[in-house]
C-alpha cells in the first residue's frame, strides 16, 4: 500500500487537514489518496492527479466527466477524511458519489501494513 497526500503546492502541510480520499489500485499495487478539500473539491481531481502523476492516459468529457480507459486501474471506493497529525488520529468516512464506498476495515489494515508514519495513526471510522 502506497499512500499519497495531495495539498497545494508551496504551502507546508497542516498539522490538521480534513477532505477526500480515494482507493485505487494499478497493476495490482493499492494506491490510498488524500487530498485537502482545498484543492480537490470532486474525487474525479483527485483520480485525474494521480493519472498525470503515473502517466496513465485519461481525458476528461465534460468539466464533471473523467474518462480513463485502462484495465489495469481499479478505483476501489473513496470518501472523507480528517487527518490531525497532533494527535495522530485519520478519521474515514462518508463515500464517493462517482465510486462508491470502500471497505473500512481492509482499509484500517492496509493503512497500518503501509508503515511509518501512517502505522502509529489511530484510524476512526465513524458510523462504520
Amino acid at each position: 500500500m502506497m499512500i499519497r497526500v495531495y495539498h497545494p503546492p508551496g504551502r507546508p502541510v497542516p498539522a490538521l487537514s480534513e477532505g477526500k480520499f480515494l482507493a485505487v489500485a494499478v497493476h495490482g499495487k493499492e494506491y490510498l489518496l488524500f487530498a485537502s478539500s482545498e484543492l480537490h473539491r470532486y474525487h474525479n481531481q483527485i483520480l485525474a492527479h494521480f493519472l498525470v502523476d503515473r502517466k496513465i492516459p485519461h481525458r476528461w468529457l465534460t468539466s464533471k466527466e473523467l474518462q480513463v480507459d485502462y484495465p489495469e486501474l481499479r478505483v476501489m471506493g473513496g470518501g472523507r477524511y480528517r487527518l490531525d497529525s497532533a494527535v495522530r488520529t485519520l478519521a474515514l468516512w462518508d463515500e464517493s458519489q462517482a465510486y462508491g464506498s470502500f471497505d473500512a476495515h481492509a482499509l484500517a489494515k492496509m493503512i497500518a501494513a503501509a508503515g511509518p508514519p501512517w502505522n502509529t495513526y489511530r484510524i476512526v471510522l465513524p458510523g462504520r
